[in-house]
């Protein structure tokens, strides 16, 4: 598993927000090979999910999401070709699935997971496109595909979804 992001690696609860990528796995298809969580849809993620939103934060849709992480991975290769520059593997984007998708839309998923796993983690929210769609963005537009995009969006979103499932 890829390391936290820094400020979730110093959080008194980082083997909690850890563990939450290690329960509940499931293949993302029938023939895949990578498993990933599933996770509750619930109030606290519907809010965290909000946020990253309005913060711009959350790319929405598997095609948009490719372009995005591929022309990030481009420029991550330019800067680590210079002397001097070695980047840490370490957690910065969350790829969130809807539970409706074909077997094709998780194929696709799984090969964007694969081909940018040093940083992007995925997981299933169990919640149809549509509910997605309707929690995050208020809208009736389907959502299928959510990424959360930036490194401080995503600590967000984890220590949020961490502290709604603590007791107390």
């Amino acid at each position: 598993m890829l390391k936290l992001p820094k400020g979730i690696l110093t959080h008194p609860n980082a083997s909690q927000i850890e563990e939450a990528f290690r329960f509940n796995m499931r293949l993302l298809f029938s023939k895949g090979r990578l498993e990933v969580p599933q996770w509750p849809f619930n109030e606290a993620m519907r809010a965290a999910l909000l946020t990253a939103y309005s913060s711009k934060h959350l790319i929405q849709g598997l095609e948009s999401i490719e372009q995005h992480l591929d022309a990030e991975l481009k420029g991550l290769k330019a800067l680590q070709s210079q002397p001097g520059q070695d980047q840490k593997q370490r957690l910065s984007r969350l790829l969130l699935l809807s539970n409706d998708g074909s077997e094709r839309f998780y194929h696709s998923a799984e090969s964007i997971l694969l081909r940018h796993g040093d940083r992007t983690l995925g997981c299933v929210i169990d919640a149809t496109a549509d509910q997605l769609g309707q929690g995050v963005t208020k809208k009736s537009n389907p959502a299928k595909a959510l990424l959360i995009d930036e490194r401080k969006a995503l600590e967000f979103f984890l220590l949020e979804m961490n502290r709604a499932s603590s007791p107390g």
